[in-house]
């Protein structure tokens, strides 16, 4: 009686794993599967629907590469002409104050340490001549009245991070000239003659220079020139009042 009880349990052990094993399906009904599948993708409705799909991923994909593509080349083209604006303002005060300096060193006419507020006019574009008049140093018109921080921190915003460090050097420089004039207008009343000082012009100088030839020397001005300049002009006698 025992061993025939086993049986029966084994009997029904068997019964039970082959029902819960998954019915193996024949070949010829995958490959049936297969067919009703291709046929339906080929019924033009669906070959529509698929190729209306690819074409608006296609779509999409082309819009965002123009757009990408369009702001690029605007981005680019800013870079360069704010790259050109600037370097053609540092560049214009240095021959300035370079012309200033060997006309202090020939014993010529000293004019304390103005040579700061010189150098930063030229920066800002707001040199005048002795009667007041306006002239005119910059390369495009839309930059004319744009003073020289403003146009680092427009070309902060379109160039790659890899540059801002060399940026962040210029404006450093430049507001130091900016604490050096500062501290000069301490010492000296702009409003009266300046003091007839060889040596402290000649080191005003050189300094206002020392620091624009950190200004030119940034890696990030590239740009050439392809303008030609008049004859600078250097201001030489007390600066011009800003426009």
């Amino acid at each position: 009686m025992i061993v025939a009880g086993e049986e029966k349990r084994v009997g029904a052990e068997e019964l039970l794993r082959q029902e819960a094993r998954p019915e193996k399906q024949p070949r010829g009904a995958k490959a049936s599967r297969g067919k009703r599948i291709l046929s339906l993708l080929n019924m033009p409705f669906a070959l529509w629907f698929l190729s209306s799909v690819v074409v608006a991923g296609l779509g999409t994909l082309y819009t965002w590469y123009q757009s990408y593509n369009s702001e690029r080349v605007r981005k680019a083209e800013i870079e360069r002409r704010l790259n050109i604006e600037i370097s053609s303002r540092i560049s214009e005060a240095l021959v300035a104050l370079r012309l200033d300096e060997s006309r202090i060193e020939a014993g010529q006419r000293y004019f304390g340490s103005s040579f700061y507020k010189e150098a930063l006019l030229y920066l800002e574009n707001r040199v005048t001549d002795e009667q007041g008049n306006w002239m005119d140093w910059g390369v495009y018109p839309e930059y004319q009245r744009r003073s020289f921080r403003s146009l680092i921190f427009e070309l902060s915003a379109v160039v790659e991070p890899s540059m801002l460090p060399s940026l962040r050097e210029a404006r450093v420089g430049y507001e130091g000239l900016i604490a050096l004039d500062d501290q000069a207008a301490l010492v000296e009343d702009y409003t009266k003659p300046p003091p007839q000082d060889k040596s402290l012009s000649l080191a005003a100088t050189r300094k206002a220079i020392e620091i624009l030839g950190g200004l030119q020397a940034n890696p990030f001005w590239k740009a050439e020139l392809e303008f030609q300049r008049p004859a600078r002009k250097s201001l030489f006698a007390r600066p011009g009042k800003p426009r």
